[in-house]
């Protein structure tokens, strides 16, 4: 399959709502996949059925294939600034840091998952590491905002994120694409797809490579990094053997080369810039230019790979149909990097990643109107699920000539290696139960079981000197299960607006270590956290559908969180996650979509996020309860505004701006307060917005773009990493990027 498909891609507010009510439409309505739609209205599979997103009672932002294309998003970093109260960083393209309502995770290895699921054509990815790469080929993205415990296949306590590629058509359809940009950025996509026996057999094939020079540079050696370095491709084939059944095939590949490696620069701590984690005291270090430009004695590197391969089985009869999913994936990635990012040859960390994944989902549904259905009085779903995982990662930390204890070690490397295995099934049900036209109320549950283990090793050429101080060998196991129900409530005013009120609970399972320097690390392994998640939410269009106002207020009880931090002193560190906090969160958020005219388009995104962690006690000395969590600004918004202007035949131009702002946010637990340690300081990152503007030119099916974002190119971190000696090493966000492209659609 793998060869088939690399030869084909190289061939081508809630008050005010409630008093308007009366004056919406009052007539009675159908069943929710029987409303009628604007054009506006985007049909989603969020909760494996076929809706509009605005009849979901679920806090859900859709981005149609039209509006990707439009806004530029080609990765899941695009997407973070149009959704409220969702915020993305990373340490890079194999790293992703995602959190939704303030829930989310730095961890980003086998031993532990993420907390914001990520989804491609119903196959989960189970590992975060692999999550991160190039969107083409989009028919639309799902962003689902709280745990979403019921129906998703595992680990999706603060939310989801769905992506559906374009599958194929019943006549001939095609994309062809080129751009350039700036920091010698180009890029190439095709896509072609149409039937291949008419009604029963249709192909639709894509490929792409994505490349731009990096916007750091080591000074050093004059190489860049943190750039686009990725190529793959995209095979998707559907069967229609006999009436009812459908069966889709599909296989995907991409790779990821060096000018993606990523690096970040030491920023000391607030009270000595020149402070390096594990460095000689005899040596200074050469301070960083910028965030942007530094002295490294290596460069970063970085190559990984992955693939995936699906079935999916879809048998529709009268009463319900039946829906069989299978997916295996493979990860291979190796990256590598200065860990304390300095001009001081201190200590690399060099990182093997693999894993392969196995899963199947097979899910019974009812049909609309169907005789299980009783009339379109209920509409249920019932399903199993199977997730198995083997990952092994392996961590290399050469010492340089200026680690503190060069003089004992020399050229010392030590190794951190560890496998793992995961075997977890559930069990789910859903039923909305339509009492009249109005009023549903929906019951749903998932019953799930993990079993996980994982054998884990250190050695050294350095005895009794850290990293490892003495070598070690272990093998732990954990189990654990739990049962998450779901209950919603949703009335519907009028045909144009609805209230819904939902009770739910989430788990994401525990886990092991990722760099274990000392046995003890390796046997301290951590539990699942749970979260209790109250929501009541408002959906509504008014003025003849040419306004959207949606609305959502949430309360979170959030347990035994997963805190992931590095522990020790400057001549004794060591990564840890364990379950250190309790928290409360509460927030809400605004969507508004307005059509003034037919041309023009704006729109409004408002996220309010009061995250504190309730019960946080890090060692005997430091306390951080009462404290704001980490990356969960109190504030986030975005605006938009779109005009089309015909200019006559078959021409017209396309104006778009976009600005998104958030609040300050803390990458580090402690609010940057010193009391905490010099270096918290530079914890913080403070206040920052970012412009975009886009225009484009359809001829035609020819299509002319030009884009910049960040227009003024402002200095952001997208995350930091915190040693134990206060020093911090800073990783920067993208600066100012233009480019233009040329598009044909058949």
């Amino acid at each position: 399959m793998k060869t088939l498909l690399l030869q084909s891609t190289t061939g081508l507010a809630l008050a005010l709502m409630v008093n308007a009510a009366p004056a919406l439409a009052q007539t009675a309505e159908a069943p929710a996949a029987a409303e009628p739609t604007s054009a506006a209205d985007i049909v989603v599979t969020a909760q494996r059925r076929k809706e509009t997103a605005q009849s979901i009672p679920v806090a859900l932002t859709a981005l149609g294939g039209d509006q990707i294309a439009k806004t530029g998003i080609v990765n899941l970093a695009n997407i973070a600034p149009q959704v409220p109260n969702f915020y993305f960083g990373s340490f890079g393209a194999v790293r992703p840091q995602l959190y939704i309502r303030g829930i989310g995770t730095r961890s980003f290895d086998p031993g532990s998952e993420s907390s914001v699921g990520v989804f491609a054509d119903d196959v989960y990815y189970g590992r975060s590491s692999g999550s991160f790469g190039a969107m083409k080929d989009i028919e639309r993205i799902e962003v689902l905002r709280g745990p979403q415990g019921t129906l998703y296949g595992r680990n999706t306590i603060g939310g989801a994120i769905n992506v559906i590629t374009k599958a194929p058509t019943d006549h001939l359809t095609g994309d062809v694409e080129a751009g350039l940009s700036n920091y010698g950025g180009w890029n190439l996509f095709g896509a072609v797809g149409g039937p291949i026996v008419s009604d029963k057999v249709m192909v639709r094939v894509a490929g792409w490579t994505n490349q731009r020079n990096g916007y750091s540079t080591n000074l050093t050696t004059g190489n860049r990094f943190q750039g686009v370095d990725n190529t793959g491709g995209r095979i998707r084939v559907t069967l229609k053997p006999v009436d009812g059944l459908k069966i889709d095939l599909g296989a995907d590949y991409m790779v990821d080369g060096n000018k993606a490696a990523f690096a970040g620069f030491n920023q000391g701590t607030s009270v000595n810039p020149n402070a390096v984690f594990f460095a000689n005291a005899a040596f200074t270090a050469t301070p960083p230019k910028s965030l942007y430009e530094g002295y490294l004695v290596h460069d970063p590197v970085l190559s990984r790979h992955a693939e995936t391969y699906s079935a999916k089985i879809d048998y529709a009869m009268a009463d319900l149909s039946i829906t069989s999913i299978t997916a295996l994936r493979h990860l291979d990635s190796y990256d590598g990097r200065e860990l304390e990012g300095s001009s001081l040859d201190v200590l690399q960390q060099l990182t093997n990643e693999r894993s392969n994944q196995f899963t199947q989902e097979l899910r019974l549904t009812s049909a609309p109107n169907g005789g299980l259905s009783f009339g379109g009085k209920l509409d249920w779903i019932l399903g199993a699920y199977y997730y198995h995982d083997g990952s092994s990662r392996i961590d290399r930390f050469p010492m340089g000539a200026n680690w503190v204890y060069y003089a004992t070690t020399t050229s010392a490397v030590d190794v951190s290696a560890s496998t793992y295995g995961a075997n977890a099934w559930a069990l789910f049900g859903q039923a909305a139960l339509h009492l009249n036209d109005k009023l549903t109320v929906t019951l749903g549950g998932r019953y799930s079981s993990d079993k996980k283990w994982a054998s884990q090793s250190g050695t050294n050429t350095n005895p009794g000197l850290p990293l490892i101080a003495v070598p070690f060998a272990t093998t732990n196991h954990l189990s654990s299960a739990s049962f998450d129900p779901r209950i919603v409530v949703d009335y519907k005013l009028s045909r144009d607006a609805k209230l819904y009120a939902s009770y739910s609970s989430g788990y994401k399972g525990g886990g092991f270590q990722y760099i274990p320097f000392t046995l003890a690390v390796a046997n301290t392994t951590f539990q699942p956290e749970y979260l209790t998640a109250y929501e009541a939410g408002f959906k509504t269009d008014w003025l003849n559908r040419k306004l959207r106002v949606n609305g959502a207020f949430f309360w979170y009880d959030y347990k035994n969180l997963q805190v992931a931090r590095i522990i020790g002193s400057v001549s004794s560190a060591t990564p840890l996650i364990a379950n250190a906090a309790s928290s409360t969160i509460k927030g809400l958020e605004l969507e508004v979509t307005a059509h003034p005219t037919k041309t023009t388009t704006l729109g409004f995104s408002y996220g309010y996020l009061d995250a504190k962690y309730n019960n946080f006690i890090y060692n005997a000395t430091t306390d951080f309860s009462n404290t704001t969590m980490v990356r969960a600004p109190k504030h986030s918004l975005s605006f938009n505004a779109e005009q089309r202007i015909p200019l006559g035949g078959a021409k017209e131009l396309t104006l778009r701006a976009e600005y998104s702002y958030m609040t300050r946010l803390f990458h580090e637990p402690g609010q940057a307060n010193p009391a905490y340690g010099a270096g918290m300081p530079l914890t913080e990152e403070p206040a920052y917005g970012l412009l975009n503007l886009r225009a484009g030119m359809d001829i035609g099916a020819v299509r002319v773009s030009a884009y910049v974002t960040n227009l003024a190119d402002k200095s952001y971190r997208r995350t930091i990493l915190y040693l134990p000696n206060g020093s911090s090493v800073g990783f920067s966000g993208e600066p100012r990027l233009y480019g233009v492209s040329v598009g044909y659609h058949f």
